[in-house]
């Protein structure tokens, strides 16, 4: 199983399953000082985990103008195709 970590206002883990389907988690700090993953949101492909990171992105209370919407769109497009380019690399070995 596949698994990515990205950073954008939040960290997330997102894991391709052995049905293809992706797994998206967020991981949170816990107080004791470690991670955890929390949720587990299944997507059926990569445009849906685009729609889920987009929705948990911009209900963050920093986005509160189109600048900072535009900004987190950036960044949400440059994470995802760099986990389609690493997918393509594993597909071609």
């Amino acid at each position: 199983m596949q698994e990515h970590f990205i950073e954008l206002s939040n960290r997330y883990s997102i894991k391709l399953s052995e049905t293809e389907k992706y797994i998206i988690y967020k991981i949170e700090l816990q107080e004791n000082g470690t991670y955890e993953r929390v949720g587990g949101k299944v997507c059926k492909d990569l445009f849906a985990v685009v729609d889920t990171l987009i929705l948990c992105e911009l209900m963050d209370e920093d986005v509160i103008s189109l600048s900072a919407v535009a900004k987190k769109l950036e960044e949400i497009y440059a994470e995802v195709k760099r986990i389609a380019e690493i997918q393509s690399t594993y597909s071609q070995a």
